[in-house]
């Protein structure tokens, strides 16, 4: 019987469990496809921001917001020097929204987990888990071992 692989969630607001068989695992490192997305939009967004730190980033900024300036079209005119400025006063702030202290009743504990671990993928069931990939172990297969020449 083949053991399934214990995995948590990586992304770090998630950190889900889930189990995966050696058929359906592919190296899967999120819980679902919600959390493989907004791991790749933060992956593209940091890669963004490391870039724009560079020289070459800060040059590519500049010359793409000179561009956009230069296509706007402005229809309005900035106020004469030195006109009022107009300001609105902020609205009086109520007292402060108090926290709902009475206990309510408790909340019903989540059902037990199934007595074997599952795959997420496909459902299988196994009493034994593994913490790595089987490319990591000498039970992979052998086309994935490096040989020597």
């Amino acid at each position: 019987m083949e053991a399934l692989r214990f995995v948590v969630c990586g992304r770090p607001e998630c950190r889900q469990v889930f189990f995966l068989c050696s058929a359906c695992d592919r190296g899967r490192r999120y819980c679902g496809s919600a959390c493989s997305r907004r791991a790749r939009t933060a992956s593209v967004r940091e890669a963004g921001r490391r870039y724009q730190r560079t020289r070459d980033g800060r040059h590519a900024h500049a010359a793409r917001q000179a561009a956009w300036r230069q296509r706007q079209k402005v229809t309005h005119q900035a106020p004469p020097p030195g006109a009022p400025e107009a300001t609105v006063a902020p609205e009086p702030t109520g007292p402060a929204m108090e926290a709902d202290t009475q206990v309510g009743s408790a909340r019903p504990l989540p059902h037990a987990p199934p007595s074997l671990p599952t795959c997420a993928s496909c459902g299988r069931t196994s009493p034994f888990t593994r913490h790595t990939t089987l490319a990591r172990t000498h039970l992979g297969p052998r086309w994935r071992r490096a040989r020597p020449p």
